[in-house]
Order: structure tokens, then C-alpha cells, then sequence
């Protein structure tokens, strides 16, 4: 019988993503809404990014211990301190208790998606991971590119918006029951495999996994720079078309993984990785030399594509390069690299912004994810 990919399981799966994703976007206007709330301005950078602090560090801790045996019960704990940090988001004015939530969220967040990863491995044929890994990175993206417009089509005020998380919360509880309805894999009921502090180090033990997930941050700490810098750039340049760069280039991504997901299988994904890595690559780089908005414009479609084809086709490559009993592990050792990626991207290009100007910065952002797809080319075949 000829393998599926559109089973109850992954689609019950991806809907779940789906609906923390969702969660996670809901939060686009949430630098208005501190200020509306009198948060002071040097408080509003650390709560912004305080649940991805607290993602990066919970999920480090809770990555050896969430095996699919283990997935379901973490991701109904996880599901429910994103309803409890939604209540609290909804209704807190204090700024320090504001950054407690948001902590209190990323962990929730973190253990939902980290306990999502086993389970979809199981379900995933090995023949299409591309096309499989494509859709889940659609889920992510598509609340990303219909949240924000409907903000402003609704015309919804910061005012209400502390109304909005608290509601967002039956949404988390939502996940929990929905996880109910998955069936049980064969492979719950196994002994624990690949979720252990040896399957880590079996892992990293492995030149081809560390390569795939050295190309995984350098990726997002290049995609990282030219998302929290390209307002500053455009503005500093005289250019207007910051925002609408982000719109089309994921507009782009978006595409590429509907339309292109069938193609995602049928071509060495190594090969594949290399492309497109050096393509964004070189996209970020050109622009420094940028000097209208049309060829803005141009590179957004450029790194859209780039971006589009290399995300999901990494983490479909860290599949098919694991033993099959660390696939959902190596998934979110993957996660960790995206959070590192975001962590250290904007941090090590402050400081190059600060010296080197923003030339020195796109330069280093896409120097970063050229040499992603140059560490590809070490992988034996």
C-alpha cells in the first residue's frame, strides 16, 4: 500500500499546530498595547521578547525528557500554562508582572510545539518529509500573514485587546482536548528511545546532524538580523518599503511551500539546502547596495524564495539524516537551533550595526546563511 500523508493523525496534528501558532501571532500588537497600558519604553523590548527567552531555556531542559510515550502529557501541561498565561496576559497592567506572564507563555508555548515534534515524525513517510516538514512550516507561517491584517480591517483597539488574550485561552484549552483525539501510535507504547540524555549525545555525535543544525541557526540568526534591523535600514536609507518587504517576502514563502511541496521530495535535498541557502544568502547581502525600492522589493521576492524552500527542507534533511528513533529528538534539538538563531542574531548584530554600520550588518546576515548551505556540502552522500 502506497504511502499517506494526509492521515487523521497529521492532520489532527497540524491543526493543533496550527492553533498556537495562531496564539503566538494574535501578539502582533503588543508593543501598542504596552504603551497604552503605560509601560515604560525600556521595559517594552524585554517583555517582547521574554517568551522566547523562556523557550529557549525550557526547552532545553525538557528536550531529553519529551519522547513520544511521554509527548501527549507535556503538551496538555504545556496547553495548559498557555491558558493561565493568556488569563493573566488578558488582565495585568504591571509591567514586571506583564514579563512574568510572557515568560510563564513561551514556557507553555515550548512545551506544546516540543511535544507536537515526536508525534509528527510518526506519521510522516520517509518519502515525503519535504512536502510534510512544507506544510507544517505553512501552519506557522499562515497565522503570521492573516493575523495582522485582520488587526487592522476589524480596526480593533488596545483597549480591547487585553479582552482578545483572555479568549484566546479557550483556544489553548482547544489543543489539550484535540490531542484526544489522535490515536495512539504503536510506538507510545515502546520504551523510551530517543528522548534520553544518550539519544542527545548519540546525536551530536553524528557529523551529519551537527552539520544540519549549524546550517538551521546560522540560517535563522541571518533571518533573524534582517527581520528585527530591516525597519531601521529602510528608514536610515531613505527607502519605504520596509514594511511591505516583510509582506511579500512572506507572501512568497508562503507559495513556495503550496505550490511547491510536491517538488520538495523528488530532488536531493542536500543539493537543494545548498541552493537556496546561498540564494538568501546573497539576497541579504545585496542589500547593502540596495538603492530603490523596486530593487528592495526584487530581494524580498528573492529571500522569500530562498527562505521558503530552505526552512522546511532542513528540517526535512535532519529527518531523513536521523535513525528513526531520534527523528522526533533531532526535531526539536531543530527547535532549539531556531531559538538560539533568534537569540543570537539580534544580539551579535547590534553590536556589528553599531561598528560597521548596516553594511557591515546584511553582510554578516548573509554571510551567515551562505555558509549554512557551504557546511551542506560536507555531508556525505
Amino acid at each position: 500500500m502506497a504511502a499517506r500523508l494526509f492521515t487523521l493523525p497529521f492532520l489532527l496534528l497540524l491543526t493543533q499546530f496550527l492553533a498556537v501558532s495562531a496564539i503566538v501571532a494574535l501578539f502582533f500588537p503588543l508593543q501598542e498595547y504596552l504603551r497604552f497600558l503605560g509601560v515604560p519604553d525600556r521595559s517594552i523590548g524585554f517583555i517582547l521578547g521574554a517568551d522566547a527567552l523562556a523557550a529557549l531555556v525550557v526547552q532545553l531542559l525538557i528536550t531529553p525528557l519529551v519522547t513520544a510515550r511521554t509527548a501527549r502529557r507535556w503538551l496538555s501541561f504545556g496547553a495548559l500554562l498557555l491558558a493561565l498565561a493568556l488569563l493573566w496576559e488578558g488582565s495585568v497592567k504591571d509591567s514586571t508582572l506583564f514579563a512574568a506572564a510572557r515568560l510563564l507563555q513561551g514556557a507553555g508555548f515550548i512545551c506544546v510545539v516540543a511535544s507536537l515534534m515526536p508525534l509528527f515524525v510518526l506519521c510522516i513517510p520517509r518519502e515525503m518529509s519535504g512536502k510534510g516538514f512544507g506544510l507544517i512550516s505553512l501552519a506557522r507561517l499562515f497565522p503570521a500573514a492573516v493575523v495582522p491584517p485582520l488587526f487592522n480591517l476589524l480596526e480593533i483597539s488596545p483597549a480591547a485587546f487585553g479582552t482578545i488574550l483572555q479568549g484566546s485561552a479557550l483556544l489553548a484549552v482547544t489543543i489539550a482536548g484535540l490531542i484526544r483525539l489522535v490515536p495512539v501510535f504503536e510506538q507510545e507504547r515502546l520504551p523510551a528511545a530517543g528522548g534520553s540524555f544518550n539519544g542527545i549525545r548519540q546525536s551530536l555525535a553524528d557529523p551529519a546532524i551537527l552539520l544540519v543544525l549549524s546550517a538551521t541557526v546560522l540560517l535563522y540568526a541571518g533571518y533573524a538580523v534582517t527581520y528585527f534591523f530591516m525597519k531601521g535600514f529602510t528608514a536610515a536609507v531613505g527607502l519605504a518599503g520596509g514594511g511591505t518587504f516583510f509582506t511579500l517576502a512572506t507572501l512568497v514563502m508562503m507559495l513556495v511551500r503550496i505550490f511547491g511541496g510536491r517538488w520538495f521530495d523528488r530532488y536531493d535535498k542536500k543539493h537543494l539546502n545548498v541552493v537556496f541557502l546561498l540564494l538568501a544568502g546573497g539576497a541579504v547581502v545585496g542589500l547593502t547596495l540596495v538603492a530603490s525600492d523596486a530593487a528592495l522589493l526584487f530581494l524580498a521576492f528573492v529571500c522569500g524564495l530562498g527562505w521558503g524552500v530552505a526552512m522546511p527542507l532542513l528540517n526535512a534533511l535532519l529527518f531523513d539524516r536521523s535513525l528513526p528513533e531520534l527523528r522526533g529528538l533531532n526535531q526539536n534539538l531543530a527547535l532549539i537551533m531556531l531559538q538560539a538563531g533568534f537569540f543570537i542574531g539580534p544580539w551579535i548584530g547590534g553590536l556589528v550595526q553599531s561598528t560597521a554600520g548596516y553594511t557591515g550588518l546584511f553582510g554578516m546576515a548573509g554571510g551567515m546563511t551562505a555558509l549554512g548551505g557551504l557546511l551542506l556540502l560536507m555531508l556525505k552522500e
